[in-house]
């Protein structure tokens, strides 16, 4: 059983590898007697489309190898046609590829063999599809054009052609027209024309395949879906902090039966990455999860969780058998607590006092209570403020700000001689708790801003009923505190050097140092994973969804 389990992984890397071989295999053949003697056994056309029917096979078995291994049902039924295409194509040509036909035929039978490995329905496509699709086939079949002229027809050429009028007569071949390049014989030139104007009806027929297939996308996050997550990540004061990001519109979510827990996801390179803990009742968490491993296997996805808690990694872990990674604790300010008094809370007390007298005033509000063109203000200085930097965040930001569909979401702004300088964003979190989403500033504000303006909320929160304030997610919070105590060894602070090296452009050091001066609660989060095998992927498609490999342009709190 655990053998079958992994023939889509050989399967697939097996069909890469014969793919590739079969483009060199055409492309740089060095057999240039046999060459001249096929072409006095078969026409130009037969002999020439063959040529380029091998290739074009090669091309689309490398990039259906990656769904082989994700055991695509469709990438199997596809790769069983190409390889019997390739197998009557070569054997026009059996003197040239006897290995190759052999190699066909037995990766054919494996196919065949093994056919219920590969039981996974379609990914949903995008628009973007097809035009992804014309571009790799175009530049694989241009690339494979340039070779050919050079490395099968090099000598076969007149003259020395520059590189500039290779490329002219592979381009203009794609489209049946003759090139600037001479052949020493018309009919290794029409061999030539037909080769590459094959290439060109097939780069056409990638894009138009992706284009016409009927496969449904993943429904997104709808106005019906939105107001019940909004109604259920305030059914109790025990929901995550993170809840209300689970209403980003970029994400889907897979409910319970009833609808009343659910499960806010992406899809992110083939890896069903979920954000956060489930929301709703806690008794069907377990069945929302049912479902969304369903959903995952249905696809040969990878599921996963970024950011899970320890309350809802507890359920992952009993219900899926997964394993969970500690990545970081979440700063909760527990306002009851907060008190800028006190040898512990010098640095922040003295960055407070420092920036009141320079000035700076701060108010606290409701986002939908504020006047619609400081609404309108704020935004145009969040998105002046990232200073070219891009939007990041997936498990713990929001896509969006101050939106209608906000409008219960609070701000703090401050401000020097009537000019707004800096502010910090909060999402709800259940009915008595704020979650911060964003904390933003001009360049040239006072350095003690952004600790004047949490030590303001806290003091509103306090008058105003808000119990906890979650501040930022501090990455490896744990690993700094084991490295910064004497008995740390050298494996401990060699790993705290290296992260140090990257807080040059992610923020990892200076983030737990920040938050840790506000005295604050710490919240473990972790990242939830099948295997240690699927961590890698896990983590990439972690990295792409929280947009943190698109930039390495460092910022500063």
């Amino acid at each position: 059983m655990k053998l079958k389990a992994h023939v889509p992984l050989v399967i697939g890397r097996v069909t890469y590898l014969f793919g590739l071989l079969d483009i060199l295999a055409n492309v740089l053949r060095p057999f240039k007697a046999p060459a001249r003697k096929l072409d006095s056994y078969f026409p130009v056309f037969v002999n020439s489309t063959a040529f380029a029917t091998a290739v074009f096979t090669g091309v689309v078995l490398i990039i259906l190898a990656k769904g082989l291994i994700r055991r695509k049902k469709r990438a199997r039924n596809l790769a069983i046609l190409l390889l019997s295409i390739n197998i009557l194509s070569d054997l026009f040509r059996f003197h040239y590829h006897p290995v190759q036909v052999i190699f066909s035929f037995l990766l054919l039978i494996a196919l065949i063999l093994f056919r219920n490995e590969f039981y996974a329905i379609s990914d949903p496509t995008t628009r973007l599809a097809p035009i992804r699709g014309f571009i790799y086939s175009f530049i694989v079949v241009f690339v494979a054009g340039i070779f050919m002229l050079y490395f099968r027809h090099g000598h076969e050429i007149k003259g020395n052609p520059s590189f500039r009028n290779v490329l002219l007569t592979v381009l203009s071949g794609l489209f049946w027209i003759s090139g600037p390049v001479e052949f020493t014989s018309e009919k290794i030139s029409n061999s030539v024309d037909v080769a590459l104007a094959s290439f060109g009806i097939f780069t056409l027929i990638v894009p138009l395949w992706l284009y016409f297939r009927r496969v449904a996308p993943i429904a997104r996050m709808g106005e019906e879906d939105l107001e019940q997550v909004k109604k259920l990540i305030n059914h109790d004061d025990d929901q995550d902090s993170l809840g209300y990001f689970a209403t980003r519109l970029d994400k889907s979510v897979v409910w319970s039966n009833n609808k009343k827990a659910g499960i806010a996801y992406r899809v992110q390179g083939g890896v069903m990455l979920a954000s956060g803990e489930p929301f709703g009742e806690y008794s069907v968490w377990g069945e929302a999860i049912d479902n969304f491993l369903a959903i995952a296997r249905e696809h040969a996805w990878t599921p996963a969780v970024m950011g899970g808690g320890d309350r809802g990694g507890e359920v992952w872990v009993e219900r899926a058998d997964m394993l969970a990674i500690d990545i970081g604790d979440e700063a909760v300010i527990n306002v009851a607590d907060f008190t800028l008094e006190g040898r512990p809370m010098g640095n922040v007390r003295h960055m407070v006092n420092r920036t009141k007298r320079k000035g700076y005033t701060t108010y606290c509000s409701r986002f939908g209570d504020l006047s619609t063109e400081k609404q309108l203000e704020i935004r145009a200085l969040a998105k002046k403020w990232r200073y070219g930097a891009p939007e990041r965040g997936f498990s713990m930001s929001m896509d969006r700000l101050g939106t209608e569909i906000d409008s219960e979401c609070f701000v703090t702004v401050a401000e020097i001689d009537g000019k707004s300088m800096g502010f910090l964003y909060f999402v709800p979190w259940t009915k008595n708790k704020l979650s911060l989403d964003r904390m933003q500033r001009d360049k040239n504000a006072e350095p003690g801003i952004t600790e004047l303006m949490i030590a303001e909320t806290a003091q509103y929160a306090k008058e105003n009923g808000i119990t906890h304030i979650s501040l930022n997610f501090a990455a490896f919070r744990s690993l700094f505190e084991r490295a910064d105590k004497i008995s740390a060894g050298p494996i401990t602070r060699g790993t705290r050097n290296l992260i140090r090296f990257f807080s040059n452009w992610f923020q990892v050091e200076s983030l737990y140092r920040f938050n840790a001066k506000f005295q604050p609660e710490w919240q473990t989060r972790y990242v939830i994973y099948p295997k240690a095998s699927d961590l890698p992927a896990v983590a990439w498609a972690a990295l792409r969804a929280e947009k943190f490999i698109s930039s390495f342009k460092k910022r500063s709190i």
